[in-house]
């Protein structure tokens, strides 16, 4: 078995189409290669919850009711990480098998984290000389039958045979020199980041992209931080702000909340406190959007609005105030609570945010129905 790295899993995926966001896998193969001998061989059909169309059938030879009784992706993910684990996804073609495998471990609320080679690339750098390498290409260059052409481990053995050709032709010293050369990080985080991606939690909350200053150049918030910060990432290729904002980013700092209305007042206030410029720019790009303060619809209520909002995973919990479309504070016990200043003569009104209003607006027809909201009557101090 090809030596090229000291661990590696050869991969490949079938799927229903070439969109890794739409499209979803049928079939996943892979072998584990440790110092040049195989310590795993895996494959599986993959029911994709969705249908296969025509096309696909017939060039892979899947159908529907051949991944009807098979498990779903989530169900084989724990083989997937077992095998990947220390070692290097080698694909040819590595981009798009990543590609299928960080969206298929995202939705199951996991991450990719793995450095990656792509066979494609190797064979350009091996054989200079050829114009095309892809599998069909090299197969017929090197005299390679692949009975099992379009399914998984029929294609991780022809890619694998290839490797073994290379090393006997160009010498196993030529292959490893190579393929050390083009070894790659994660395929979509850029070498410059410095916050591990397991450090940011999977939960609600605002967080702070700083530059190699330390500078905040960006605020966002999300329900799930982890994976909002990893679609800025891997949109860096084709989305204009996220690939400026990748490029400069070094640290993330999070701020964990107990819930979307938290992470929207944490987030407000982190952009008025750091003033970071991003955010300006949209705020400037966002003012036609802007209501008008005159032009607000009334608050439908006599008293301010309290809002419970509760994060099973962390155990946070806390409780927002509302008044006028404006948040006025937040308590994380009863006592807070009812230290909290209501009366906007003494207390005065806070600044008014667009994202806030939207989603009191979204929540209030059901008040009566949410346990988690509730009207308060005024509190009075002193």
């Amino acid at each position: 078995m090809p030596t090229m790295l000291p661990c590696y899993v050869m991969l490949d995926l079938e799927t229903t189409g070439g969109s890794a966001t739409h499209d979803r896998i049928t079939e996943i193969a892979m072998v584990r290669v440790e110092n040049g001998a195989v310590t795993a061989r895996w494959s599986s059909l993959v029911n994709p919850g969705q249908p296969i169309p025509p096309f696909i059938e017939s060039l892979t030879g899947i159908s529907d009711a051949m991944v009807a009784e098979a498990p779903r992706f989530v169900e084989v993910l724990p083989q997937v990480k077992t095998l990947l684990q220390g070692a290097v996804l080698v694909a040819h073609n590595v981009r798009f098998d990543h590609g299928f495998l960080a969206h298929e471990m995202e939705r199951a609320g996991d991450l990719l984290n793995v450095q990656t080679l792509c066979t494609v690339r190797l064979s350009r750098k091996l054989y200079p000389q050829h114009k095309s390498h892809g599998l069909d290409a090299i197969s017929q260059r090197h005299g390679l039958h692949n009975e099992a052409r379009h399914r998984a481990m029929g294609d991780v053995d022809a890619v694998l045979a290839w490797l073994a050709i290379a090393e006997r032709e160009l010498g196993a010293d030529a292959v490893q020199a190579a393929a050390q050369s083009m070894l790659q990080g994660n395929a979509f985080l850029p070498a410059h980041l410095q916050t591990p991606l397991s450090e940011i939690p999977d939960g609600p909350g605002a967080y702070v992209l700083r530059d190699a200053q330390g500078q905040a150049i960006y605020v966002g918030k999300a329900a799930h931080m982890r994976q909002r910060v990893l679609k800025h990432l891997q949109s860096a290729k084709t989305v204009a702000k996220d690939r400026e904002l990748t490029a400069q980013t070094v640290t993330i700092e999070c701020h964990p909340t107990a819930g979307e209305l938290g992470a929207l007042i944490e987030k407000a206030r982190l952009v008025e406190q750091l003033q970071p410029a991003h955010n300006r720019l949209l705020k400037r790009e966002r003012t036609t959007l802007q209501f008008t303060l005159d032009t607000l619809p009334a608050w439908p209520l006599d008293t301010p609005l309290a809002i419970r909002e509760y994060h099973a995973a962390s155990e946070r919990s806390a409780v927002h105030v509302f008044d006028q479309w404006r948040w006025q504070g937040s308590a994380t016990s009863t006592s807070e609570l009812a230290e909290l200043d209501l009366n906007p003569v003494r207390s005065g009104l806070r600044p008014f945010d667009l994202d806030i209003f939207r989603v009191l607006q979204k929540r209030l027809p059901t008040l009566r129905h949410d346990p988690h909201v509730f009207a308060l009557q005024e509190v009075h101090h002193g």
